[in-house]
C-alpha cells in the first residue's frame, strides 16, 4: 500500500506537535505539512520540527489522502466540511465542536458525503485504560453506585499568559476547562459506564477571573441510580486521585493520569479493594481486620511519556486506515461527549438539574 498523504489543519493546539511526529516517522505516511489561519503560527512550527508550511488551505487538502486537526475549537465545523466533501480521511482533536448546531451539522457533513472520521481522546488507548476496564469486568466490584473523575492541569496559573491565549477566548475556545478538560473524563464516563440521564453543575471563574470557566463540578446521574462526579479546572497545581470507583463489593482508585497527579505520584498508581467473595458484605461490611489494597504493577502512558500518550491518536488513525478498519473513536463518541458538557453547561446556567439530550 502506498504511503498516506496526510496534512495538518491548524496546529493551534499543542498536540499537533505530538501528532507531526507521528505523521513524519511512519513508514505508513506521507506528511505533507501543515496549514494554520494564524498568521505566521504554521511556518513557525514548520522551521522548527522540519516540514512544510502551507499558505494555500485547498491545495493542501486536495493534495492530501487525510487530515488532521488541530485547529481552534471555532474552526472544526468549517474544517471538517470541507474534507468531508472533498473525499478525506477526518482525524480532529477535542471537543468536536462547542454548539449542539455544530454537532449537528458536522454529523450531517460525514453522512451526507460517507466521509471516514475519528475523534481524538487519547485515554482510549492507554494500558491504564484497559487494566480499568478489565478489573471492572471482573465483578470484584459489586454494583458500581459512584465514581469521581478528576481531571485537569495547572497551566493556567503557572502560564501568565495563559488569558491571551484562544483556550480562553470564548469565541474561539467556546467554553472553559470544563469544555476543555472535562469532555476527557466526559468521555471516560460514557465509554466505562454508559449515557448518564442528568447533570447537576457549578462553574466559577473564582481562580483566574477569564472569560470562561476555571473550575467546575458536575454531577451526572444514571438510569440504575449510580451517580458521578465530573472535576474540571486549569490550575490543579498538585493533585493526587485521577479516578475513584466505589461499588457495593469493592472500590478502585487511579493516580497519575493527569497533569495534576502525574509529576507527583510516584508509585502505585492504580489499587483495588476488592471485598472477600466468601462473606457478605451487608453481614461483614468492613471484612476482614487486615483488609489492604492490591497494587497494580500497571503504569500509565501519561505518566512514563506524556508525548507518547498523545501520539497514540495519531497513530491509531494511520494504522485504522492502512488496515481499512472502522475508526477506533467515531463521531458519535465525540458529539455525546460534547453533550454531556452542554447539559452540565446548561445546569450551571439554570441551577437546577437538567437532562442530557442525545443527538445522532
Amino acid at each position: 500500500m502506498a504511503p498516506i498523504n496526510i496534512a495538518l489543519l491548524g496546529v493551534e493546539q499543542p498536540h499537533a506537535d505530538f501528532w507531526q511526529v507521528v505523521f513524519r516517522e511512519s513508514d505508513k505516511t506521507n506528511f505533507l505539512g501543515a496549514w494554520s489561519r494564524t498568521p505566521g503560527l504554521a511556518a513557525e512550527k514548520a522551521a522548527k520540527f522540519g516540514y512544510k508550511a502551507w499558505d494555500d488551505r485547498e491545495a493542501l487538502i486536495d493534495a492530501a489522502d487525510a487530515v488532521a486537526i488541530c485547529s481552534v475549537t471555532s474552526d472544526h465545523l468549517e474544517l471538517i466540511e470541507i474534507a468531508a466533501e472533498k473525499g478525506k480521511k477526518i482525524l480532529c482533536e477535542k471537543p468536536i465542536a462547542f454548539s449542539a448546531d455544530h454537532c449537528d451539522r458536522i454529523q450531517a457533513a460525514l453522512e451526507r458525503t460517507g466521509a471516514w472520521y475519528m475523534q481524538g481522546f487519547p485515554k482510549r488507548f492507554d494500558p491504564m485504560s484497559a487494566e480499568i476496564r478489565r478489573l471492572m469486568d471482573t465483578g470484584g466490584l459489586g454494583k458500581v453506585t459512584m465514581v469521581r473523575v478528576r481531571h485537569g492541569h495547572p497551566v493556567g496559573m503557572l502560564n501568565p499568559n495563559f488569558r491571551d491565549t484562544w483556550f480562553a477566548d470564548p469565541a474561539q475556545g467556546g467554553g472553559g476547562a470544563l469544555l476543555d478538560e472535562g469532555v476527557h473524563g466526559a468521555d471516560f464516563l460514557r465509554w466505562m459506564f454508559g449515557e448518564p440521564e442528568s447533570v447537576m453543575c457549578m462553574t466559577t471563574d473564582a481562580g483566574q477571573h477569564l472569560k470562561v470557566e476555571d473550575t467546575a463540578i458536575a454531577i451526572y446521574k444514571y438510569a440504575d441510580g449510580m451517580v458521578a462526579e465530573l472535576s474540571s479546572c486549569w490550575h490543579f497545581l498538585a493533585a493526587e486521585n485521577s479516578v475513584e470507583i466505589f461499588g457495593t463489593a469493592g472500590s478502585i482508585i487511579v493516580s497519575g493520569i493527569d497533569l495534576g497527579s502525574r509529576d507527583l505520584t510516584e508509585g502505585g498508581y492504580l489499587k483495588y479493594y476488592f471485598h472477600p467473595q466468601n462473606q457478605d458484605p451487608a453481614a461483614d461490611p468492613l471484612g476482614p481486620m487486615d483488609r489492604e489494597w492490591t497494587v497494580s504493577d500497571i503504569v500509565p502512558q501519561f505518566k512514563l511519556d506524556t508525548e507518547e500518550f498523545h501520539r497514540n491518536v495519531p497513530r491509531a488513525f494511520v494504522e485504522a486506515i492502512s488496515e481499512g478498519r472502522e475508526p477506533p473513536v467515531t463521531v458519535k463518541d465525540g458529539r455525546r461527549a460534547v453533550e454531556m458538557i452542554l447539559a452540565a453547561y446548561r445546569s450551571a446556567e439554570s441551577g437546577k438539574a437538567e437532562p442530557i439530550v442525545f443527538g445522532g
